[in-house]
């Protein structure tokens, strides 16, 4: 009798899509993602330069009477520009971006078109309720949203529908991956996903230590089932997630950076396999590193703050390995334009090409916010610097610099596929680019002095008279730049908006992905599960004794909330 033969393994042709325009189920799951976050942007982002006049000692005493617009309150503004920016905006244009990436590179559509549309729908709920709640004056509580201070419940029912919305959109990606991965056996995914499917296994982790902050302590808190709460170990569960998240904006910006940014310039990767390795290594250090934000708190002990010294060292390595990898595709690409010399390279880039010269200016930004960063690793500077206003500076200059420009880079040429027309004006997005990097370079710096000579980050004392007359120039120099970067974000908003309404040029400027991996990277590197338990049992060493440490169930919970607009602790 002759054996059982068994079945051929069915395989699914490659999806074909258009090299200048995107597929009807691409434009409008990916589109509304894109636009989503573009228009929650308009609103957090025009938050920023009124703070820095507010913030301004010359400002406020020119104009003493003088409100920020709309959310008058001091920290009203401040908590929209933080929370809106940082988490609505930034996750809806990376889950947009990661369906571009993931059905482009696997040449397939997602694993479920409904699952995607039913994240975006409750993530778009929970926008919408968080927004609420800022604008009704109701969670003045800023972007970090420690208790004791106390929200209005849609304020963290808004933030539960984000993270698990995104949660969902992790199941979606990787059950594309599972369905490519079985057509493909042996075979590497291209990294643009790999970084992807790295991104999502970091922030599912890092998203747990947030949700129990929300579920269990400050949501029951807000709708009064409890009425004490421990601020202690709710800024632990926050940072748990809290430093994941800067990682979580950063790695779609590298994607850009390794995936898009060689073909853009004329040049090619200088190792695709040292870049696997920075995407592991940003994935696995980013969760046990969180605690040097709470270096400067009573509650944690000396041994837990050199752990987590030495590991905030370590999660920098991947970012040196990212300048030397990206430095010899840009040293290449200068040469190839004609530099001569050692340093002639970095003149030769194409600086007249807006996607382009985005990323190079974010680039340039990133150099300055992450060595400024690297000094909160050190426990004495830490203490210093950390609730000054130091940390917005830095901040900016990464977020707001590298990974902001990097997304207006990548906005540059996917809302013209969006749209399936030319960006409406190149020389308005040079000028945007150009205004922004000089504007985050006056404030970051800005900001940075004032801080070292202690002006307190997230507090209105401009027009109090405590501000010295060394600080105040720093921090009236932060104000002139705030009005460098309104002119920039109006500028990104003409062009947007003229782009989705007004262009009437065809697209000419494809979408830069790459659909296969020639490396030889080995294919252990997309053990998922192994790099999971890894990252688990670095996050147990790293954080456990820190939760121990800090959970006291006697003395602990004994903080009643607190809301800004009622003085009254709740009882």
């Amino acid at each position: 009798m002759q054996a059982a033969q068994p079945l051929p393994q069915r395989r699914v042709a490659p999806l074909s899509f258009p090299r200048l325009a995107m597929l009807a189920s691409e434009r409008t799951l990916i589109g509304a993602h894109i636009i989503t976050a573009l228009v929650a942007l308009s609103i957090g982002i025009l938050m920023g330069p009124f703070q820095t006049f507010r913030r301004s000692p010359a400002f406020m005493e020119a104009l003493p009477d003088w409100k920020i617009p709309v959310f008058t309150y001091y920290y009203q503004a401040l908590t929209i520009h933080g929370v809106i920016n940082a988490l609505f905006f930034t996750t809806f244009f990376i889950v947009g971006f990661s369906y571009f990436v993931t059905q482009r590179s696997l040449e397939r559509p997602m694993f479920s078109r409904g699952l995607a549309w039913g994240a975006f729908g409750m993530m778009f709920v929970g926008l919408s309720l968080v927004l609420y709640a800022i604008a009704s004056n109701q969670a003045n509580v800023l972007y970090t949203f420690y208790p004791s201070l106390v929200a209005h419940p849609t304020f963290y029912i808004g933030l539960v529908l984000l993270i698990v919305g995104t949660w969902i959109v992790t199941a979606n990606i990787f059950l594309t991956y599972a369905q490519w991965r079985a057509d493909h056996p042996g075979e590497r995914v291209p990294l643009a996903v790999f970084a992807t499917l790295a991104n999502y296994v970091m922030w599912c982790v890092a998203t747990i230590g947030v949700a129990i902050e929300v579920l269990f302590m400050l949501l029951p808190l807000s709708l009064g089932w409890i009425t004490h709460t421990d601020p202690q170990m709710a800024r632990a569960l926050f940072w748990f997630f809290g430093h994941p998240l800067v990682y979580f904006w950063l790695i779609p910006a590298y994607i850009s950076w390794y995936t898009m940014l060689p073909r853009q310039t004329g040049s090619q990767l200088f190792s695709e396999p040292l870049a696997r390795v920075a995407f592991l290594m940003l994935m696995i250090f980013s969760i046990p590193v969180g605690a040097h934000h709470l270096f400067s708190d009573p509650g944690v002990s000396a041994a837990m703050k050199g752990v987590h010294t030495i590991l905030t060292f370590v999660v920098a390595v991947p970012s040196f390995l990212t300048a030397f990898n990206i430095g010899a595709v840009l040293e290449r690409a200068g040469r190839s334009r004609g530099a001569r010399g050692p340093f002639g390279w970095l003149v030769r880039q194409d600086w007249g090409n807006p996607v382009v010269a985005a990323q190079l200016a974010g680039m340039i930004l990133f150099i300055a916010g992450g060595f400024s960063g690297l000094i909160h690793a050190s426990l004495t500077l830490n203490i210093a610097l950390h609730n000054t206003a130091w940390v917005p500076g830095h901040f900016h200059m990464t977020l707001a610099g590298a990974i902001t420009l990097t997304y207006i880079a990548i906005a540059y040429w996917i809302l013209p596929l969006i749209r399936g027309r030319a960006l409406f004006s190149r020389p308005i997005a040079l000028a945007q680019i150009y205004t922004w990097l000089v504007g985050m370079l006056i404030f970051g710096h800005g900001m940075g002095a004032a801080g070292i000579l202690g002006v307190p980050r997230r507090a209105d004392l401009a027009g109090s008279g405590y501000i010295s007359p060394e600080a105040a120039t720093w921090l009236n120099s932060a104000a002139i730049a705030g009005v460098i970067l309104l002119i920039s974000s109006v500028l990104l908003f003409i062009n947007i908006i003229g782009t989705l309404f007004f262009s009437r040029a065809p697209v000419s400027e494809d979408g830069p992905i790459a659909t296969g991996s020639s490396d030889g990277s080995p294919l252990w590197f997309e053990r998922w599960g192994l790099w999971l338990g890894v990252m688990l049992f670095l996050a147990l060493v790293a954080w456990g004794p820190l939760f121990a440490e800090t959970l006291d169930l006697v003395n602990g919970f004994n903080v009643p909330g607190f809301r800004p607009e009622s003085p009254v602790p709740l009882r």
